[in-house]
């Protein structure tokens, strides 16, 4: 198992049209590295694992817990347990985010795409 990582050489997973994946684990947490281009966009989804996560560059349009809201680099944002959530990729630019997810998501231990980015 790898310590450390640097991002630009990681060996990203193409799991759907404009979305690549690197995912970095220990036993009881994950942390989940997106690259989404513009265009792409994260169907509606609720998984029971909690979420959190840092938009690091870019914008994007999220749908969740009876809300619309535009997020806009740097920006925090959470997901409980079971929460039917949406996110789209807004303008022309790249999005960058990272998420953690407790438990793990053994899903994302695969290469499949999730039936929700299809």
């Amino acid at each position: 198992m790898e310590l450390f990582q640097d991002l630009r050489s990681a060996d990203f997973e193409n799991i759907a049209p404009g979305v690549r994946r690197f995912v970095f684990t220990l036993e009881r947490v994950m942390l989940a590295y997106f690259q989404l281009e513009p265009g792409a966009r994260i169907a509606m989804h609720s998984h029971p694992h909690e979420q959190v996560g840092i938009l690091i560059e870019g914008r994007t349009l999220w749908r969740m817990g009876g809300q619309e809201r535009l997020l806009e680099a740097p920006a925090l944002y959470r997901v409980p347990s079971g929460e039917p959530h949406e996110v789209e990729v807004v303008g022309d630019h790249r999005v960058l985010v990272m998420d953690a997810f407790s438990p793990i998501r053994e899903d994302f231990l695969s290469s499949e795409t999730p039936p929700y980015m299809k």
